[in-house]
């Protein structure tokens, strides 16, 4: 009885070994690389630690380095830019016989510690995911890599056959003053933020897309028309292409981004988004790529409000006895149009407005800047409306006219329109302005105007005509 136990219990565990054995004979297989970046050895613990997680174990089989690994990524200068091209991580990827590769990169963007991670199919150069984290100190890294596996462990078993190819080139820099390497991270995170989307098989930087951008000197020249894309994409058999660019726009910095068909070179998408620092390119990035697969959010409806009760009539006070002449010189009601100038976008400003006084030496104003110029010489076209009401301050003067201040808010609506695609303008604006009324007919004003970013002033110059 006792042996014919021991031989059950030796069956169970041979059937229990071999298929065990079958599983992992079936796993994928994952190399993983030394994250780039960082101080001394913390790519290379980064890796060995991403290497030990547990879900990393039972999903994979992670496959170690070998010497020739090693040595290529000596001779490829893999500490710099490895982590950007992905004929290198594949190639890598090949030589492991792996059929993934996890790359990655400790990188400090403007104030702000980032650990990028990407998965990469070996055999389809395809970015099956991505990933980028904040942290502030180096020590908080291993808490981060769990989530970060989990996300790669979905990505690798994810199909993508039905999905259209998105090929993401370098930034091209339309000015100087743009750190390169930062430009190159910042297209890093777009991917990423696309790829979440779930709408393209995304392709990233390969050396079959340098040699095109070379061919077409695509960095020199800013070009991003029909041919341009066509050659673009024949390159890596994509059916779109995703070009972004760094430019400034007078003071503000701008990210514009837009997909292009690679059957036509036509526009599908695009969007921008301006930013004072490179920091704020975090946010951006995620933004954008909002817009490049989803389309601009649109604001919330709010809620009906339950109408007031009505209070219960109070007995009119007695009218104060006024001078009729000095309460009637002392009210603004006027209507008038003029024309001025914000030295900047709008260059040119028309402006329609008209005030009401509730009471003395008050007055509320309505009113409408309409932009029609722009400054900048490679727009096309550029139009803008902002609508906008104060609050203010009037002084009349001994005989026609006077003196006035007030303070207020609107909201500008444009659009500007360049050889690549158009750009809209949303902008909340806060106004502080002044002005002296001459003759009841000649108005000259002052407004400073912030969007607590930036700022602007407008001098305008008009007809008024005021009620008696």
């Amino acid at each position: 009885m006792t042996k014919k136990i021991i031989c059950i219990a030796l069956a169970l565990a041979c059937l229990s070994v071999a298929a065990f054995g079958q599983a992992a004979m079936t796993k994928p297989r994952l190399g993983i690389l030394p994250f780039t970046g960082g101080a001394g050895g913390d790519g290379e613990t980064v890796a060995t630690l991403f290497s030990f997680q547990n879900d990393i174990l039972g999903a994979f089989t992670v496959v170690p380095r070998t010497s020739a690994v090693n040595a290529m990524v000596a001779e490829q200068n893999f500490q710099m830019t490895g982590y950007t091209d992905s004929d290198t991580i594949a190639r890598l990827g090949r030589m492991l016989n792996a059929d993934f590769v996890v790359s990655g990169h400790i990188r400090r963007l403007g104030d702000r510690n980032l650990l990028i991670t990407t998965v990469v199919n070996v055999e389809t150069f395809e970015q099956l995911a991505g990933d980028y984290r904040e942290y502030r100190t180096v020590e908080e890294i291993p808490s981060i890599l769990p989530a970060v596996a989990n996300i790669i462990i979905t990505a690798s078993r994810k199909n993508t056959s039905l999905f259209p190819k998105l090929a993401i080139i370098p930034f091209n820099i339309a000015n100087t003053g743009v750190n390169a390497q930062d430009a190159e991270v910042l297209a890093q995170i777009l991917s990423i933020e696309v790829g979440k989307a779930g709408k393209y098989i995304v392709l990233p930087r390969t050396t079959a897309i340098q040699a095109a951008m070379k061919e077409l000197e695509f960095q020199m020249t800013g070009a991003t028309a029909e041919e341009g894309a066509k050659v673009l994409g024949r390159a890596i058999n994509a059916q779109y292409v995703l070009n972004a660019e760094v430019r400034s726009l007078g003071t503000t910095n701008m990210f514009t981004a837009s997909i292009l068909n690679v059957e036509d070179g036509s526009l599908l998408v695009g969007g921008y988004r301006n930013y004072r620092t490179i920091t704020d390119g975090i946010k951006l990035m995620a933004e954008l790529a909002e817009v490049l697969t989803v389309g601009p959010k649109t604001a919330a409806q709010p809620a009906p409000k339950e109408p007031k009760k009505p209070r219960e009539p109070k007995s009119p006070k007695p009218p104060k006895e006024t001078n009729p002449e000095a309460d009637k010189a002392a009210r603004l009601n006027t209507i008038g149009v003029s024309l001025g100038s914000c030295f900047i976008d709008p260059l040119a400003v028309i402006t329609a407005r008209g005030t009401f006084a509730p009471m003395r030496n008050m007055f509320v104003e309505l009113g409408t800047d309409m932009g029609v110029v722009s400054a900048f010489d490679d727009v096309d076209g550029y139009w803008s409306i902002y609508p906008f009401a104060h609050i203010g301050f009037f002084l009349p003067f001994t005989g026609k006219g006077g003196w006035y201040a007030g303070a207020g808010a609107g909201y500008m609506l444009g659009k500007y329109t360049f050889n690549y695609g158009t750009a809209d303008v949303q902008v909340f604006a806060v106004d502080v302005t002044a002005g002296v009324i001459i003759l009841d007919m000649l108005n000259i004003s002052y407004t400073l105007r912030t969007d607590f970013a930036s700022a602007s002033n407008k001098i305008s110059v008009g007809y008024v005509y005021r009620f008696k």
